[in-house]
Order: C-alpha cells, then structure tokens, then sequence
C-alpha cells in the first residue's frame, strides 16, 4: 500500500496533550530550560558566530528567514542539539491579521516548539499571540514556573507601545508566573524597574544586529 504522505505535519505533536478549546499542543516541563542562556543569535545569523554550540537560537528575525524549519523541521533537530537550545518559533502573529490565521500562526510556533522539545532540544517558550481572544489558550500551554521570553524589536518605541506591552506583560506573569523573563532586544529603563519593583528575574540580551554595530565601533571592523 503507497504511504500516505503527512501533509499535515500531524507527526509534530504526536503523543502531545492539548487545551480544550483550541487544541494547541501543551509543552512540558522537562523539555523547558532551567537557567537562561549565556548567548542568543537569530535563526538566520547563526552560520555568523564563532562557537554556535554556545548559543540559544532566536526566531526575532523575517518569517521568511526560518519558514524552511516549518517546511522541514526533521532536519533541523541535530543543528539545534548541537547548539545550547532554542528560544521557541516566532511566526508573525499581528492583531489585524484575520482570527484564523493568527490562530494558525500560532498553533504553528507551538507545534514546532513542542516537537524540537519532544526531541531533545532544549526549548524557552516564546510569548507570541493576538488578540485578547486569543490570550487563554495560548499561555495554558506554557507550564507555570517556566522561563519565558519576549522579543521586543519594534514593539516598544512609543510610550503608547510601552504601556500596551506592559499589560501584556501583567497578563502573562499572572497565569504564567515565570521564574524569569528574558527579553531579547532593548528595555526602557522604566520598564527595567518595573521588574525590579516585582522581584521579576529579567534577563536582557541586545539584538545581533546592536551586538554587530558596538563590535564595528570597537574594533573598526
């Protein structure tokens, strides 16, 4: 009989448990890092490093820069256990997107991040979701306790921005009640201290491209 082909990507979340409603794949707690990482570089910046094995791999960069994992992610397990680990997928997931495909965006960063998971990789959950519809389900698969993470490039240059993602921040925190918060990109410093206010353990690493620029001042090169 000719093998049926998986079109679906069903083999993702094969063995998963799911939230009722939306049937997003639960991630679990052993496949999620215990300590944050040393170094962070983006899916598309990693042939870039000196060392990959040091790093935490990043999707904060184009969707088209790691749609390649989504179309066959099977080959990319030995590549992400050669590194420390990866920071979940991040898929774009905008509030003026139809409903549907912002659930289909992140259903796929789930998926995929559960799978690397289920496989060994080591995995930081990335909070990536859309409209406040959409809030519940999405953090019911992050296991309480967990280390998270944000990328905030081009999220957070008004004050208007700021305060939208400071209550995204307040949501997440309380149902997720992460042990720590690593932001990948820049912080203002009012938020900075709204973490220290709250005991939050926040960890920020700069964007490759801030790292890439104070090296080319420093060094000239």
């Amino acid at each position: 009989m000719k093998e049926v082909k998986d079109n679906f990507q069903a083999f993702l979340t094969e063995d998963a448990k799911f939230v009722s409603k939306e049937e997003y794949p639960l991630l679990e707690k052993w496949m999620i890092a215990e300590e944050p990482p040393n170094k962070i570089v983006p899916f598309n910046k990693i042939k870039e490093v000196k060392n990959p094995e040091e790093y935490y791999i990043c999707f904060y960069c184009r969707d088209e820069d790691f749609k390649r994992v989504k179309n066959n992610p099977k080959k990319y397990i030995e590549m992400f256990k050669r590194s420390k680990g990866i920071i979940g997928l991040d898929f774009s997931v905008h509030t003026d997107m139809p409903l549907i495909k912002q659930k289909s965006q992140m259903n796929d960063n789930l998926s995929l991040t559960y799978f690397f998971g289920k496989s060994g990789v080591s995995i930081i959950p990335n909070i990536r979701y859309g409209l406040e519809d959409t809030k519940e389900d999405y953090l019911q698969t992050i296991p309480k306790g967990s280390l998270i993470a944000f990328g905030t490039y081009g999220f957070i240059k008004t004050i208007k921005e700021q305060n939208v993602w400071l209550g995204v921040i307040l949501d997440v925190i309380k149902i997720v009640e992460p042990k720590g918060v690593i932001i990948y990109g820049s912080l203002p410093n009012d938020l900075k201290n709204w973490f220290h206010l709250h005991n939050i353990d926040l960890y920020i690493y700069p964007s490759y491209m801030e790292t890439r620029m104070k090296e080319v001042k420093q060094n000239g090169n």
